[in-house]
C-alpha cells in the first residue's frame, strides 16, 4: 500500500473516499463544518448519527467535496477525545471504506492528531495475506492513502505503525518461512538502510561465548540457531545505550516436554518478543531518535529430536550458573538468560527483555495489560507512562525472593521452572539471576502477543505489541 502526502484540501482532493472526524453532537472539525448542508438532514433525524465514539456515517456525493464518498467517524465528546480514540475511529473508518471496494483514500489530521491518524489508518488496514494465491480478485484492498497536510507528526505515525506491522508480519509467518536464518537476514534488510549495523552470530560464536543455556534449546532442531545483534548509534558517541532483548523462538513444540497439539500452530508467534524488538528498532532508527540502542534477538526452534535436551538435563549458562532443565517447554527463559548476560557487557543504562514467556501471564492479565517486572521504581514509572500514552499498557508484577526459592533444586544452581503457582513471577526471578543491574525490566507479552478475534485496529493473529510503547520509551531517553 502506497502512502503519500498532498497540499490539496481533503475536500478538494480527487480520491475514492475521504475520512473526516466529528465530535458527538458537534461537527467540530473545520472540514466537517463545510459539509453541513449534506449533514443537516441526517442530524435532524436524531439517532441516525450523532458523532458518538466508534459511530460511522458514509455520505455520497456531498456538496463541495470532490471525492464521491465521505466517511464521517465519530470521536465522542470533544473534551474526552484522546490519542486512542482517534486511532480507533480512523481505523474503523478506513476498514469500512475498504469493505466497500474503495482503492484510494485521503485523510486529514482527525481530531488535530496527525500521528494517531497515521497509526489508525496503517494499523487498521494491515492484513496478512501474502501467502494466499486463490480468489485474490475478491480480496478488497486499499492501494493508496493520501495525507492532506504537511505534518511531521504524520510521518512519525507512519514510521511507528510500519514498525509495528513489521513485527506483526514476522510473528505471523509460519516457521517454515520465518526460520531463525530468515528472521536474522530480514532484520538486516529492513534496518541497515536506516544506519543500523546488524551482526548475525552463528552457533559457533555462541559456543565461544559459552552460551550453553541458549544452545541447549536448539539441540533437537535441524534449523541452525542465530543470535542477531543490532546496533543503532543515534546519540552521542560513548553514551550508554538502551538494550532491548527479544525472545526469538520461531516455533515452539515444547521440545521433549511436548505441548498438546490443539492450538500449537499459534506457537509460530512465540518469537513475538524478537519481532517487537525488531519493529521497535525500525521505528527508532527510521525516526532518527538521537539515542544509542542495542537490540539482541536469540533465535531458535524448540523441537524434539535425537539430540534434544531431556527433562532434568543440566546446562551451564555463560555466567557460569548451572540450570536443571526440568521442563523443556520453559525454553524462552533459557535463551534469554544468555542474552541478558551478553546485554550487560554493553554497559547499558537500561535493559528491557520482551517475551511471550508464560501461560500464567495470560491467565493473570488477559489481553488488557502487559506484565512488567522490574527492580527499579523509576523504570517502572517510565514504562507506565509510555504504555498509557500509546495504549499499550503495562501492569507491574511482583519480583520477590519467595519466588526465587521455588527454583531451588539439588541437581544444579537452579531449576528452570518453579511449579504452576506464580509461574510468571518465578520465570522473572529466573531471568533476574542472569542480570545484575537495577534498571532491568522483563516484559511478558504472552497475553497480548496474539488475539483470536479482530480488534478495532488489530488483526486476528499477531498484534506486534508493544512496538509503539517502546518507541515512546526511547524518546524519553533523549538527553
Amino acid at each position: 500500500m502506497k502512502v503519500s502526502t498532498s497540499d490539496t484540501s481533503v475536500l478538494q482532493i480527487d480520491v475514492d473516499g475521504i475520512i473526516i472526524g466529528s465530535y458527538e453532537n458537534d461537527l467540530g472539525e473545520a472540514a466537517a463544518s463545510k459539509i453541513t448542508d449534506a449533514l443537516s438532514p441526517i442530524l435532524d433525524l436524531g439517532d441516525d448519527y450523532s458523532g458518538k465514539f466508534k459511530e460511522n456515517l458514509l455520505l455520497y456525493n456531498a456538496a463541495g467535496v470532490i471525492a464521491k464518498r465521505v466517511m464521517l467517524v465519530g470521536l465522542g465528546k470533544k473534551e474526552k477525545v484522546d490519542h486512542e480514540k482517534v486511532r480507533v475511529a480512523v481505523a474503523l473508518g478506513a476498514k469500512a471504506l475498504r469493505k466497500r471496494g474503495v482503492k484510494k483514500i485521503a485523510v486529514e489530521a482527525v481530531g488535530g492528531d496527525a500521528q494517531s491518524t497515521a497509526e489508525g489508518v496503517l494499523l487498521g488496514l494491515y492484513r496478512f495475506d501474502e501467502l494466499k494465491t486463490q480468489d485474490l480478485d475478491k480480496l478488497k484492498t486499499i492501494d493508496e492513502v493520501v495525507y492532506c497536510g504537511n505534518d511531521a507528526d504524520w510521518n512519525k505515525g507512519v514510521n511507528i505503525a510500519v514498525g509495528e506491522n513489521h513485527a506483526r508480519r514476522l510473528a505471523e509467518l509460519p516457521s517454515n518461512y520465518a526460520t531463525p536464518t530468515y528472521v536474522a537476514t530480514h532484520s538486516k534488510e529492513i534496518l541497515e538502510p536506516f544506519g543500523v549495523k546488524v551482526l548475525i552470530h552463528d552457533e559457533k560464536w555462541a559456543e565461544e561465548k559459552k552460551m550453553g543455556s541458549f544452545l541447549s534449546v536448539t539441540e533437537g532442531a535441524d534449523e541452525p540457531a542465530k543470535f542477531t545483534e543490532m546496533q543503532y548509534y543515534g546519540g552521542t558517541e560513548g553514551d550508554q545505550p538502551l538494550v532491548l532483548v527479544g525472545k526469538g523462538i520461531t516455533f515452539d513444540t515444547g521440545g521433549t516436554s511436548i505441548k498438546p497439539s490443539a492450538g500449537m500452530g499459534l506457537m509460530r508467534g512465540d518469537m513475538g518478543g524478537a519481532a517487537a524488538v525488531i519493529g521497535a528498532m525500525y521505528a527508532i532508527a527510521s525516526l532518527k531518535i538521537p539515542i544509542n540502542v542495542i537490540a539482541l534477538t536469540p533465535l531458535a526452534e524448540n523441537v524434539p529430536g535425537a539430540h534434544a535436551t531431556n527433562p532434568a538435563d543440566v546446562v551451564t549458562a555463560s555466567n557460569g550458573k548451572t540450570i536443571q532443565v526440568e521442563n523443556t517447554d520453559a525454553e524462552g527463559r533459557l535463551i534469554l538468560a544468555d542474552a541478558l548476560v551478553y546485554a550487560e557487557t554493553f554497559n547499558p543504562h537500561t535493559v528491557i527483555d520482551l517475551a511471550t514467556l508464560t501461560g500464567s501471564m495470560m491467565i493473570a492479565l488477559g489481553d488488557a495489560f502487559i506484565g512488567a517486572f522490574t527492580r527499579s521504581d523509576d523504570l517502572w514509572k517510565e514504562l507506565d507512562e509510555a504504555g498509557n500514552q500509546t495504549y499499550e499498557r503495562f501492569w507491574r508484577m511482583p519480583l520477590d525472593k519467595k519466588y526465587r526459592k521455588l527454583l531451588d533444586t539439588p541437581l544444579a544452581d537452579m531449576n528452570n521452572v518453579g511449579g504452576r503457582a506464580g509461574g510468571a513471577s518465578t520465570a522473572a526471578m529466573f531471568l533476574g539471576e542472569f542480570i545484575e543491574m537495577e534498571r532491568w525490566a522483563h516484559i511478558d507479552i504472552a497475553g497480548v502477543g496474539w488475539t483470536t478475534a479482530v480488534g478495532d485496529y488489530t488483526p486476528k493473529g499477531m498484534t506486534g505489541m508493544p512496538v509503539r510503547a517502546l518507541a515512546k520509551l526511547a524518546e524519553k531517553y533523549i538527553k
